[in-house]
């Protein structure tokens, strides 16, 4: 009986702490859509101003692809058919490797890109 009560009185408490934050719904200052597909990232330039909060729609065409921009810390599956939202502070002028993450079949490896931050003017 006191395990439960225990159990009881302790739960909502541990379950309070696992709370996620609330998502940020501020409006990025910057909206790209990216459609992958075999065997293309198109576009495959993209070009941000440094410092802006940048939202990349992703989408599939054909088959499950997946966003990858290591140095942005993006790697994300995208599937066919549902857009994939991919979140970012552009913080860092430079050019930065696009490319498809999931292995999709013989012409994977022509699957790449970059996204350019340009430096913010004073």
């Amino acid at each position: 009986m006191r395990a439960k009560l225990l159990i009881a009185l302790v739960l909502p408490l541990t379950l309070q702490s696992c709370k996620r934050s609330p998502p940020d719904n501020t409006p990025p200052d910057v909206i790209k859509t990216i459609t992958m597909k075999k065997w293309a990232i198109e576009p495959n330039r993209i070009e941000v101003p440094q410092g802006d909060e940048v939202e990349l729609v992703v989408r599939s065409t054909d088959v499950e692809h997946g966003i990858a921009v290591p140095k942005l810390g993006i790697r994300e599956p995208v599937q066919p058919g549902e857009p994939t939202i991919v979140k970012f502070r552009a913080k860092d002028a430079g050019t930065y490797a696009m490319s498809c993450s999931v292995l999709c079949g013989k012409g994977h490896d022509r699957m790449i890109g970059t996204i350019v931050v340009t430096a913010a003017s004073h």
